[in-house]
């Protein structure tokens, strides 16, 4: 899929700003590729958040379209991303946000605005790519900012209902606080495919891939960020550049 006819234009490369370079930081968790044969994990199903599934064809959807949202930036910067790196870091994004929509209905709040500032950005620096691309920049740049929007107005709720001081930093550490408990106290299942698991609150890298390392090859595929050597050695199909 090829970007706008206005790609060449600065305006545009302007708004755009760096939004694969947003995505690294979101999604700094472990490349994978490896499968998950033999184990009893349903498939289709790249997560399970206390009974909210998320799908591996959303996944692939929102890589597939993300990709071409950054291919011209990529390309620019001379960058290479493997499209398992992606997978990964969605995934544990969308488990996160579904963990955060969970705990918002539970306490019965809407995430701060911070959260529609940024949307609002990211819609403006996209305006100019087709919706579908849009969206999955929104779903995926956007998804810390929800959390933490979620965290906010949950932990100003919970600060304010205890009777203690509240503000943003207060109120954000008492939300991620709740978030960390609502985690461990519901029933989070990742796909081991993707290598990465909840800790602390947090999307991290783990070994959980069945399939062995062999070589310098496969050990560097398991790296916390996107080595460049290894990134442009894979085939076409299985990198974003």
């Amino acid at each position: 899929m090829s970007t706008p006819s206005t790609r060449g234009s600065r305006g545009a490369r302007a708004r755009r700003v760096r939004l694969a370079a947003a995505a690294t930081a979101v999604l700094a968790v472990a490349l994978t590729g490896c499968g998950v044969a033999g184990t009893s994990f349903q498939p289709g199903v790249a997560a399970d958040v206390d009974g909210d599934r998320i799908s591996t064809d959303r996944v692939d959807r929102l890589v597939g379209d993300y990709c071409d949202a950054v291919r011209d930036q990529l390309q620019q910067d001379g960058s290479v991303v493997p499209l398992g790196y992606l997978r990964s870091g969605v995934v544990g994004q969308l488990a996160l946000v579904s963990a955060a929509e969970q705990l918002a209905e539970e306490h019965g709040v809407e995430p701060t605005d911070d959260y529609d500032r940024v949307v609002t950005d990211l819609r403006g620096q996209t305006r100019d790519l087709p919706e579908d691309q849009q969206d999955a920049v929104i779903a995926i740049n956007g998804s810390s900012a929800y959390v933490q929007a979620v965290q906010l107005a949950v932990g100003d709720k919970l600060l304010t209902e205890e009777g203690q001081p509240t503000g943003p930093e207060a109120a954000g550490q008492r939300g991620a606080d709740e978030l960390t408990r609502w985690l461990d106290d519901h029933d989070i299942k990742l796909n081991p495919e993707f290598g990465i698991s909840f800790q602390d609150g947090q999307v991290v890298s783990e070994d959980t891939q069945l399939a062995v390392a062999v070589g310098d090859t496969a050990t560097t595929s398991a790296l916390e960020a996107p080595d460049q050597e290894y990134a442009k050695s894979l085939p076409a199909s299985q990198r974003c550049s």
